[in-house]
């Protein structure tokens, strides 16, 4: 099962195109759509050999999911919670200052928030804090979720 996963995973690097349609798919107004593409995404960034073929506007296109979705869909939110765990964790792809500290802004604002109750609490708090811990200590070795 690993191997298929595995050639999966590089099946879909070697098309960059496909990176790059999913990617786009993140500034669509489909939330379905938006929610199957970032979990392509987390399946492809899993490992950071793939990361090199990531488009560089990932992380703004994560970033603005967060900032869209507000706490409106738990599912859609953690999901673009783990993408960008795993693209910030490995390190290979970097936010810019600007995206950084947007994301600061926002993950901070899911935190102060209790969204959809306890699920919004038990499904998002913990990889924002996470996220927020990796933002604070960037030298820190992480491993992928």
């Amino acid at each position: 099962k690993q191997w298929y996963q595995r050639r999966v995973r590089e099946m879909l690097v070697d098309n960059k195109h496909f990176l790059i349609l999913a990617t786009t798919h993140l500034e669509g107004d489909n939330a379905n759509l938006v929610y199957k593409a970032c979990g392509v995404l987390v399946n492809v960034t899993r490992t950071a050999e793939f990361h090199q073929h990531l488009p560089d506007k990932l992380i703004s296109c994560c970033v603005s999911v967060l900032k869209d979705v507000g706490t409106s869909d738990v599912e859609l939110t953690t999901v673009t919670l783990y993408l960008l765990w795993n693209i910030l964790s490995l390190k290979v792809l970097k936010a810019s200052d600007e995206e950084r500290d947007t994301l600061v802004d926002v993950l901070t604002s899911h935190l102060d928030t209790a969204g959809d109750g306890e699920v919004w609490v038990g499904q998002v708090h913990p990889p924002t804090k996470n996220l927020l811990n990796l933002l604070s200590h960037p030298d820190s070795q992480y491993e992928h979720l």
